[in-house]
């Protein structure tokens, strides 16, 4: 899986965010094994700071693969997904 420092931050897109890092985490592992390269910002901060809605854990996937992925999200359940 490729490092998010490998693109540039207008080729990602914000598909999922909770102030629970554990489901940011399930999120990535269900869509990787759909082929979808994913990455997590800031689940660190959110670990360290609580459940805090000031600081979520957000899922990021490249813009293409973005509608792609909120509609597998919605399909399993995440009622975080972004529109």
């Amino acid at each position: 899986m490729a490092e998010p420092r490998d693109y540039a931050p207008d080729e990602l897109e914000e598909v999922f965010a909770s102030i629970d890092s554990t489901q940011t985490l399930i999120a990535r592992d269900l869509l990787s094994e759909a082929g979808i390269d994913c990455f997590v910002f800031d689940s660190d901060s959110s670990r360290i700071l609580g459940s805090t809605a000031a600081v979520t854990s957000r899922l990021m996937v490249h813009a293409d693969q973005a509608a792609e992925a909120r509609d597998r999200l919605k399909e399993l359940g995440f009622s975080g997904a972004e529109s």
